[in-house]
């Protein structure tokens, strides 16, 4: 089995500005103003300076550690990261497993024509074309039927790899998750609700960016159906799921402009309901404490677990008319992606703006998913890949079809539309790749398989230009094989 690699470990987001020195909390004396021999006359000056300096200490040591935890909250995860390759024959269905050594760790084959890989949490499934075979690998793998005009996905989780399989028009849904750990876990709604005629889309699907609670809306009794891997009981909540944390869930209904928000523990207990102007999506911290959201009118709210207050953390400037059309959560949960028709924004989870862009026609942008950290944005005829972490604009990259992104958003390749040629594009400036062709693309943006004339090559990205110049640099290496698909296994660690 493919192994999973920790996700626990975070960058800082600097959130908090300093303390403004023209607005401090100065004490100051009765006695300021007086001469010297004033305060000698006082016995107790020398202890009430003493006393005036311990408070001021003690001051700044709670500012800042306030400042602190409002900074350990707002956090980035790290990127997921890959060292293993599984390289398929569609047609034969021949797999290969090969860890970071490019050595052959395992093969394996479940029949022919696949249709697709998917990877997550180290741990990966193979789609064929009337069931999907979960960790083929493994010497007993888990076999998931595909009934007939069913899908089969995967859900963009960092720890695990989270398969659906389901009906776009509704109907019955199956979850395999826990793939990472001892044994996949098939969570079946229809069998765990004993729904007669369940009504259950892929699409309403809320999970935690872990892969180890979903929310999935249940439009036949308009309820909210929360199951885990852990527990073969599912837990009922009123209304629509907002968002979902191990620690929290969120959930809304909206009635004209209002709506009410509830906090709820994930075993179902209520915590508290507080009602909002209405809401278009947000995002619970990473401490599971408070749940960070916009309204439809573009106020920037915060509620937390705590507290029956409303905070309003801000508004955005929407032009004349336009409400919020929508809001993804991005950034492994850090970030929220705002959009109205012609206007887009990010916004971190203390309510900051991190970018901002606005056209005249409308926007768009390529699908996001939890896991993203960039985006490719269309505005007024140009296409740029920004970064929703900084908002950052790192490339253009107009004129571009076909487009592939990794799994984080931040490596993109496509054929130009004017004269057919393949690019490469990422924190660097558009490259042509000479004839080659991208085969796959590392989770992370850190590497690519590329076509060449003695076949497939794995580069590092920050070697590209060396491996398109003819290089023979270490980090240039064959993969030795027919395949013709290939996937760099998000989440993988050599065993």
């Amino acid at each position: 089995m493919l192994r999973r690699s920790s996700q626990q470990h975070t960058d800082d987001v600097d959130d908090i500005d300093s303390a403004n020195p023209d607005d401090p909390t100065v004490f100051r004396s009765e006695h300021d103003d007086e001469p010297g021999e004033a305060h000698r006359q006082n016995p107790n000056a020398g202890k009430m300076l003493g006393t005036v300096i311990a408070v001021a200490i003690l001051g700044a040591i709670l500012v800042g550690g306030f400042q602190w935890i409002e900074r350990e909250r707002d956090v980035v995860p790290d990127p997921v990261s890959w060292t293993s390759i599984v390289t398929a024959d569609q047609v034969t269905g021949e797999l290969t497993l090969r860890h970071s050594d490019l050595n052959i760790a395992a093969t394996a084959n479940h029949g022919p024509r696949i249709s697709g890989v998917l990877d997550g949490g180290g741990a990966v499934a193979v789609v064929l074309p009337n069931q999907v075979v979960i960790e083929p690998f493994d010497l007993l793998p888990t076999t998931i039927d595909i009934p007939r005009g069913h899908r089969v996905r995967s859900l963009s989780t960092t720890d695990d790899l989270s398969v659906v399989v389901g009906d776009d028009g509704g109907g019955n849904l199956v979850i395999v998750t826990d793939v990472a750990e001892s044994r996949p876990v098939v969570l079946d709604l229809g069998m765990l609700t004993n729904e007669p005629n369940p009504r259950y889309f892929p699409s309403d699907i809320r999970h935690d960016s872990t892969g180890t609670l979903f929310a999935i809306a249940d439009t036949v009794n308009f309820q909210t159906v929360l199951v885990t891997p852990s527990s073969s009981e599912p837990v009922y909540l009123p209304d629509l799921a907002l968002s979902v944390h191990p620690r929290l869930v969120v959930t809304s209904q909206t009635v004209g402009d209002r709506a009410e928000i509830g906090l709820f523990d994930p075993n179902g207990d209520r915590i508290r309901t507080i009602s909002t102007p209405a809401v278009r999506g947000g995002a619970i911290t990473a401490d599971g404490e408070r749940f960070v959201f916009v309204t439809r009118d573009g106020r920037v709210m915060r509620v937390t677990r705590t507290s029956n207050d409303l905070e309003d953390l801000g508004g955005l400037e929407l032009p004349e008319g336009e409400s919020i059309n929508s809001v993804t959560t991005v950034g492994g949960g850090s970030r929220l992606w705002v959009r109205s028709d012609h206007t887009a924004f990010i916004i971190d989870l203390s309510g900051g703006i991190r970018g901002r862009w606005s056209a005249a026609d409308q926007m768009s942008e390529e699908p996001l998913t939890m896991l993203s950290r960039c985006s490719i944005v269309h505005a007024d005829g140009v296409s740029r890949l920004v970064s929703l972490l900084t908002g950052r604009e790192l490339t253009e990259v107009t004129g571009i079809s076909g487009i592939a992104r990794s799994d984080d958003g931040c490596l993109v390749t496509g054929v130009r539309t004017d004269d057919q040629s393949s690019v490469l594009a990422g924190e660097f400036e558009m490259v042509n790749l000479s004839g080659r062709r991208v085969l796959a693309l590392a989770p992370d943006a850190s590497a690519v398989v590329l076509s060449s004339d003695t076949g497939p090559v794995l580069v590092n990205v920050s070697d590209l230009s060396a491996a398109l110049t003819g290089g023979t640099l270490a980090s240039v290496r064959p993969l030795d094989t027919g395949a013709d698909l290939f996937v760099l296994v998000a989440g993988s660690i050599d065993p």
